[in-house]
């Protein structure tokens, strides 16, 4: 695989996530031109670095005979869908480390946890990272249709369908108008698109209720939050370089560091394992997810992709070449 040179890409996602032109702790008001603007910035920033990311990869044997655009297509879907869990599993350690509240299935509010952060950052990048993550897991459902693969219903985690409609529905509750077409193609009812304003802004609203506590004061040092990046071999190879040049770890690391006053540091690491799998472990104080996860979502992309873009990302790639 050609070497990545992709150090602009550090910046860029680390502005998608945390924001710009705020202290720690602190957002620029949404309807603000300041706000407006910058994430505009960011998001045509963004999409001309993953953009190098696909170029970078047509020499993968793996990849060669895909268009550019297929090639944008997939590295979206596997960024978004990664990035996705890596927010889930940081729900955990929010849950864990500041010892908040659980009333119902952790699993589920770590889900809405991951949505409700990307809804926030509010750009057009941020947005097909929940785009690309409720397809993931609507193309989870259907390979699970096809080996005939019984559903876990005791499992702690919802049926992939369950969680795929759970991130549309915050994404139609937090802007009915925006996402009206996501819902629509996603087959969502109208009536439960409603109804979904009342459970975003209740999510919404619990969530900034109980991490306020915890944001970081000016003044305050941030924790340190380790990160590490293992060796792997084979097929899983250029997803540990890739996830290594595009610092997605560290980025994620830095936000929660300056954002929050965590009670003491942990580790974030990326391995090679078993199985595509990803989680947070009290004893070691350390969230771990395996590159198997990103391959395993490149199979995915491979095998249901259709020949249009899924759910409204058409309508939104369209949008964006206009720019």
């Amino acid at each position: 695989m050609a070497s990545l040179h992709l150090s602009p890409v550090c910046a860029t996602l680390g502005m998608l996530l945390i924001g710009s032109g705020a202290a720690a702790g602190q957002s620029v008001p949404s309807g603000s031109p300041l706000s407006r603007a910058s994430h505009e910035e960011v998001a045509r920033v963004s999409q001309t670095r993953i953009e190098e990311i696909a170029h970078a990869l047509q020499n993968e044997p793996r990849l060669k005979g895909l268009s550019e655009q297929q090639l944008i297509d997939r590295v979206e879907f596997v960024l978004g869908n990664t990035l996705f869990i890596l927010l889930h599993e940081m729900g955990h350690v929010h849950f864990s480390e500041m010892k908040l509240p659980v009333l119902g299935r952790e699993e589920d509010e770590a889900d809405t946890f991951a949505a409700i952060t990307m809804l926030k950052v509010g750009t057009s990048f941020s947005e097909r990272v929940l785009a690309n993550a409720s397809q993931g897991w609507f193309f989870s459902e259907r390979r699970n249709q096809q080996t005939r693969a019984k559903p876990l219903y005791y499992d702690g985690h919802d049926l992939s369908p369950q969680r795929a409609y759970q991130i549309v529905c915050l994404m139609v509750g937090s802007d009915p108008a925006k996402f009206k077409i996501l819902a629509d193609d996603a087959k969502m009812p109208e009536s439960r698109q409603q109804s979904c304003k009342q459970d975003y802004a209740k999510a919404s609203r619990s969530w900034e209720m109980v991490l306020t506590p915890y944001r970081r004061a000016a003044d305050q040092p941030e924790t340190k939050i380790n990160v590490i990046y293992g060796d792997a071999e084979g097929s899983f190879e250029v997803f540990a370089r890739s996830f290594r040049a595009f610092r997605m770890l560290e980025t994620v690391a830095e936000r929660s560091a300056s954002i929050y006053a965590w009670p003491a540091p942990f580790t974030m690491e990326m391995l090679s394992c078993d199985g595509p799998n990803a989680s947070w472990d009290d004893e070691t104080r350390t969230l771990k997810v395996c590159y198997q996860l990103p391959f395993d979502f490149a199979q995915l992309y491979q095998a249901y992709v259709p020949a249009a873009p899924p759910l409204a990302l058409a309508n939104q790639k369209q949008k964006r070449r206009r720019k």
